[in-house]
C-alpha cells in the first residue's frame, strides 16, 4: 500500500504532461492544416446547381499577381466521372512560372452552373481537384457542394479569372 502512495504523484504528473502535449499538437495541427473556406454561394439557376457571383472588388494581392491573357497559367487536365455525383471531379494544374492565386476565379459547365474558388494559391506545377459533391475543402481538394452531377458529355468546362477573362477550357467527350 505504501508503494502506491509514492507512485500516484508520478501518475498524475504523467497524465498532465500527456494532456498538455496532446493539446499542443492538436492546436498546431489545426493552425497549419485548416481547410480552405469557400466563398458564400446562393442557390439558383437551372437544375438547382449552386450559383456563385464574383465580388466586384478582388483582394489587392489578386490584382498584383494576375498574369497577362496571352500567358498560359492553368490547365483543365480532365473531368473524371462526368454524370456520377460521387465520382465526378475536375483536375486543374498550374502551368507557367510562379504562384497563381485562384481566389475569385470561376469554373462553369456551359449550362449555368458555376463554382467560384475560395482563397487558394497554386504553386508552379501545383494541382487541385474540384469534386462536384459536398465535402470539406483542403488545399488539394475542393468541393462544389452540388446535390447532383454538374457535368455531362459534350459540356464545355471553362475557367475564368476574377476579371471574367477566359483562361482555360475543356470539352467533355
Amino acid at each position: 500500500m505504501r508503494n502506491w502512495k509514492r507512485v500516484i504523484p508520478f501518475l498524475i504528473l504523467n497524465i498532465i504532461i500527456s494532456a498538455a502535449t496532446t493539446l499542443t499538437v492538436l492546436l498546431l495541427w489545426d493552425r497549419t492544416l485548416r481547410p480552405a473556406q469557400p466563398l458564400p454561394v446562393s442557390v439558383g439557376g437551372s437544375g438547382g446547381f449552386p450559383m456563385a457571383s464574383l465580388s466586384p472588388q478582388p483582394p489587392s494581392e489578386v490584382e498584383a499577381t494576375l498574369p497577362p491573357l496571352e500567358e498560359p497559367v492553368i490547365l483543365i487536365e480532365t473531368v473524371i466521372g462526368a454524370g456520377d455525383l460521387q465520382n465526378e471531379v475536375v483536375l486543374l494544374r498550374r502551368v507557367g512560372e510562379g504562384e497563381l492565386l485562384l481566389t475569385g476565379w470561376k469554373l462553369t459547365n456551359g449550362r449555368g452552373a458555376a463554382y467560384v474558388f475560395p482563397y487558394l494559391l497554386l504553386n508552379k506545377n501545383g494541382a487541385v481537384r474540384l469534386y462536384s459533391r459536398a465535402g470539406n475543402n483542403t488545399v488539394m481538394e475542393l468541393y462544389w457542394g452540388s446535390n447532383q452531377a454538374v457535368f455531362r458529355s459534350g459540356d464545355v468546362v471553362s475557367l475564368y479569372d476574377w476579371q471574367g477573362n477566359l483562361r482555360a477550357t475543356y470539352t467533355l467527350p
